[in-house]
């Protein structure tokens, strides 16, 4: 007994098949998404630290989307590792599309001069981020493909301050004029732009001195310059001690605290605050 099968049907197999066969032959020709590192940006500076972010391109040439699973990376440094780390986070992207991936990277600069010695005399020095993204593909399934990004970072060094001389103006048997001279030297590659000193000079555990400073100043590349606190002593107030330390020819215990507001030649660098913390003994020069 013949049977027909209905021509619907027949339709519905062969369109099956050659859906079938063109979704293969797609699979068949998956390519690797392709990336690039589109740019690296500072996102934070400070005498403590730097934020970078490097932005990654991913581009999908396949008529299907394709999902990220995550990436690693290796940031060196004077040709050794120095970050390393892994993002897990997904991300799917579509048919013939592109999207951007930023990696995050915080360095200390305390911690690099202190793994790499030689960077306390340099301005700068070269770096490699070496990442792989790993892709769930069809057929070829996990994936990892390799991207890197070379050039030179900023080293940012802090200010050092250091206590010149406690200088002696004017003395009489009621009171004293002196100024307090601190050398400030800038072993950076920028200028700094001073603004304000807040500061509590203390000598003997007794305050001789504060308040707030504004002598606008600027301290030039790899330079030094002056700072110069006038400090005021009132004896009837103080008391016969101070007049006799002042002019007498002993050292002097002090400790100067307080903190100094400046910007910097580097656009990404400014309104710095820096905490100011010396202590040491000083003699009064004449």
């Amino acid at each position: 007994m013949n049977r027909h099968i209905p021509t619907h049907a027949v339709l519905i197999c062969l369109s099956f098949l050659l859906f079938s066969c063109a979704e293969l032959q797609q699979l068949a020709q998956i390519q690797r998404p392709v990336l690039d590192v589109a740019g690296v940006r500072i996102t934070g500076l400070s005498l403590e630290k730097i934020d970078l972010a490097f932005d990654v391109d991913i581009t999908n040439p396949n008529p299907l989307s394709v999902r990220m699973a995550g990436l690693d990376y290796d940031f060196e440094i004077n040709h050794g590792s120095f970050l390393q780390g892994n993002q897990p986070n997904e991300l799917l992207i579509q048919s013939n599309g592109k999207s951007r991936v930023e990696i995050p990277l915080t360095l200390e600069f305390r911690e690099l001069y202190e793994t790499y010695q030689a960077f306390k005399n340099m301005d700068s020095t070269d770096y490699r981020l070496a990442c792989g993204f790993t892709f769930q593909l069809p057929i070829l399934g996990l994936t990892r493909i390799p991207v890197q990004k070379s050039g030179r970072l900023p080293l940012i060094k802090l200010p050092k301050l250091s206590l010149r001389a406690l200088k002696l103006n004017r003395i009489s048997l009621t009171g004293a004029d002196l100024d307090l001279e601190i050398d400030m030297k800038n072993p950076n590659a920028f200028s700094l732009f001073l603004k304000n000193l807040n500061y509590n000079f203390m000598v003997s555990g007794a305050s001789w001195a504060s308040g707030n400073l504004s002598a606008p100043a600027s301290v030039n590349a790899k330079d030094s310059g002056l700072l110069r606190i006038p400090v005021s002593l009132d004896f009837i107030e103080m008391g016969r001690t101070v007049y006799q330390m002042v002019s007498g020819s002993k050292s002097l215990d002090y400790q100067l605290n307080g903190s100094l507001g400046f910007d910097t030649s580097l656009p990404l660098l400014k309104n710095v605050d820096w905490p100011v913390d010396m202590t040491g003994a000083v003699k009064v020069t004449r």
